[in-house]
C-alpha cells in the first residue's frame, strides 16, 4: 500500500492520506461480525456493503465497510488495487472532500490482494433498498434527489464523469442524506481518460442505449442514469425489477426506463369533435405520495417531466446537472418544507 500513498503529493490538491487507517481484513472482519449477513447492507458493481461498528474505549462508532469482490459475471479480476487508488485519490481531494454528500474515508485495507474501505457513516439504508418502502415519505425523496444532483454537478465542475450510477450505490443515512459509496468507473480531471481495455457500460438498468449504440461517454450519459434514479424515487421502482421475470419473463417492461417511456408517451384516444383531446400533464408520481402532506400536484408534473428529460433520447437535449438542480430547487417541497428535513441553505 506505500506505493498507492506515494503517489499523492501536496502539489496534487489531494488531502493527506497519511491520516488514514490502515486497516488489515482480520480487522474488517472484526468491524462487521464476520461480514455476516445481519450487517450485510448490499451490494455495488465491484463489491459488498456491510454495516460494521468501532469501538473506542467506552463509546462505539457505526460506519461502514466495503470491500472489494470479484462479480460472477465477469473472466477476469478487475485491477482492485488501481481501483483503491482511485478511491482514495477522489475521497482525499482537497474541493471534493469538503462534499457535504461525499462520503468520509476513515481508512482502507489492502491486504494479499484483498481489498477494503471504512467510511465514517452511520448508515440508514441504500436508496435501492429503500425505494419500495413506504416509510421513505415524499420529502426523504426529494431531499435525495437534490442532494445527489448537486453531487454530480459538483463532479461534473471537476470534469469527472461518474460512470457508474446506481440507487445501489447511494447510502442514505439517518437524516436522509445520501452518500455514494462507489467510484468503480470514475474518469476525467486527475483520474485521466477511459482506459483502453476498459469495455463497462455502466450498471445495468442505469446505462444509457444511445452508449451502448456510440460508445462515448459524456456527461449527458450521467444525466441519463440519475434520470432513472429520480423515475425510481418517485415511482417507488428498481432501475430494473428482476421478480417480473418469473411471471411474465425477461422484457423491456421490466426496466424502468421503458416502463416510464410508455407510460409518459401513453395519451387519451377519446376523441372531442374529432380530434384528440389535448394530453393533459402527465405524472409517474406512485399513487400513495397523493396522500402524502408534504406532497403538491404541480411538484409531481413537474419533476416527471425533468426525469423524463434526463432519459431523452437526444443526448444534447437533456438538461445539465445545473439545470436538473435548478429546477428541483423550485420545487415547492423544496422551497417551503426543506427546512423540515434539513435540506443545507447552499442548496436552495
Amino acid at each position: 500500500m506505500a506505493k498507492i500513498l506515494s503517489s499523492f503529493t501536496a502539489s496534487s490538491g489531494m488531502g493527506s492520506p497519511s491520516d488514514l487507517v490502515e486497516y488489515t481484513y482480520e480487522t474488517l472482519d472484526s468491524l462487521t461480525g464476520g461480514f455476516s449477513a445481519e450487517n450485510y447492507i448490499g451490494s455495488t458493481q465491484y463489491g459488498e456493503v456491510f454495516r460494521g461498528k468501532i469501538h473506542e474505549g467506552t463509546e462505539t462508532r457505526e460506519v461502514v465497510v466495503k470491500r472489494w469482490v470479484k462479480p460472477s459475471n465477469v473472466k477476469t479480476w478487475p485491477r482492485f488495487s488501481a481501483r483503491l487508488e482511485a478511491e482514495i485519490k477522489l475521497l482525499t481531494d482537497s474541493v471534493l472532500c469538503r462534499h457535504p454528500n461525499m462520503v468520509k474515508l476513515n481508512g482502507y485495507c489492502c491486504e494479499n490482494g484483498r481489498f477494503g474501505v471504512v467510511y465514517d457513516l452511520k448508515p440508514l439504508d441504500t436508496v435501492h433498498n429503500l425505494v419500495l418502502q413506504d416509510d421513505f415519505r415524499w420529502l426523504g425523496r426529494i431531499k435525495v434527489a437534490l442532494e445527489f444532483a448537486c453531487l454530480i454537478e459538483c463532479l461534473h465542475g471537476e470534469e469527472l464523469l461518474l460512470r457508474n450510477t446506481d440507487a445501489a450505490h447511494l447510502m442514505v443515512d439517518q437524516a436522509f442524506s445520501p452518500r455514494l459509496v462507489d467510484f468503480g468507473l470514475l474518469v476525467g480531471g486527475v483520474f485521466g481518460g477511459i482506459p483502453p481495455s476498459e469495455c463497462e457500460w455502466g450498471c445495468g438498468g442505469y446505462a444509457d442505449p444511445r452508449l451502448l449504440e456510440s460508445g462515448n461517454w459524456s456527461e449527458k450519459t450521467d444525466v441519463f442514469a440519475y434520470g432513472i434514479v429520480l423515475l425510481g424515487l418517485i415511482a417507488k421502482r428498481r432501475a430494473y425489477d428482476a421478480s417480473l421475470d418469473s411471471r411474465r419473463g425477461m422484457n423491456d417492461g421490466n426496466y424502468t426506463y421503458y416502463w416510464a417511456l410508455k407510460e409518459y408517451n401513453t395519451h387519451s384516444q377519446s376523441k372531442v369533435w374529432g380530434k384528440f383531446k389535448k394530453r393533459e400533464p402527465k405524472s409517474l408520481v406512485h399513487k400513495s405520495f397523493e396522500m402524502d402532506p408534504y406532497f403538491d400536484v404541480g411538484d409531481g408534473v413537474a419533476i416527471t417531466k425533468l426525469a423524463m428529460d434526463c432519459v431523452g433520447d437526444d443526448p444534447k437535449q437533456r438538461p445539465t446537472m445545473k439545470q436538473v438542480v435548478c429546477c428541483l430547487r423550485g420545487l415547492n417541497a423544496v422551497q417551503f418544507y426543506g427546512h423540515i428535513i434539513g435540506i443545507p441553505d447552499e442548496m436552495f
